[in-house]
């Protein structure tokens, strides 16, 4: 019996050492970043010394483009998939795909909506805030505390790159109905949406490197929370299909 409940629980287990694991080990790496120039090697890039400002700050195509209209298009998945689980209730087609719908829905809200809260309550400052770039505000680490007399920077992590992070919520979709291509596009179309999003807000001086890789991070953590919590972990057939699928 001990026997047959360890294999049971056996694809339970990969799904966490994977999925869970090597975002930890993540974290454990971007504390070690906190420490080390990279940071600022990047935005010095992006950054004009002569001006003392960053080019790019209201650039439109930076501002409209690939701020705006980027996060309308994710905004529109959202609906899309929102509108779709509505749907299930009243389609046939859709009705076994109820719970995935849900678990987007939820996932494509909720992920952005944590970042967005942990940016509201932090104290860290954008860029361009920041003295070596123009600015009033010294750089904060993630641990430091407020300076007597500035106000709270609410920078951090990157709402913005939370936008293109949040649509690796359908690789947990993928993952779930065993399609390879769902799967794939969703790892690697929401790392590339997240990162893109991230650069150009880097570009504008209103981001650090390190505040995109902790929104991707906690959108992550967010979205395995919900696939665990709407879909459960694999059992062995369900990881049997999805192995054969994304394989």
């Amino acid at each position: 019996m001990a026997a047959v409940t360890d294999a049971a629980g056996a694809p339970a287990r990969r799904f966490l050492l994977w999925h869970l694991g090597v975002p930890l080990a993540a974290a454990l790496a971007l504390l070690a970043l906190e420490h080390t120039g990279l940071d600022r090697a990047v935005s010095n890039r992006f950054f004009d010394i002569a001006t003392g400002s960053f080019p790019l700050r209201y650039s439109p195509s930076f501002e409209v483009v690939a701020h705006q209209w980027a996060r309308y298009v994710v905004v529109l998945i959202g609906c899309a998939v929102i509108t779709a689980y509505g749907f299930s209730f009243a389609a046939e087609r859709l009705k076994a795909l109820r719970r995935v719908l849900l678990f987007l829905s939820l996932a494509l809200v909720l992920a952005p909506g944590a970042v967005s809260v942990l940016k509201a309550a932090s104290s860290r400052y954008c860029p361009y805030d920041v003295v070596d770039y123009g600015g009033f505000a010294p750089h904060l680490g993630l641990f430091d505390g407020l300076a007597p007399g500035l106000t709270a920077g609410h920078c951090f992590p990157s709402g913005h790159a939370s936008a293109g992070f949040c649509l690796l919520a359908f690789y947990f979709a993928g993952y779930a109905l065993g399609n390879r291509l769902l799967a794939l596009a969703g790892l690697w179309g929401g790392l590339g949406a997240g990162m893109a999003f991230g650069m150009a807000r880097i570009a504008q001086g209103a981001h650090f490197l390190s505040h995109n890789l902790w929104s991707a991070l906690v959108c992550w953590l967010v979205i395995l929370a919900l696939y665990l919590a709407v879909l459960g972990t694999p059992k062995g057939a369900q990881e049997a299909a999805a192995k054969t699928n994304t394989g």
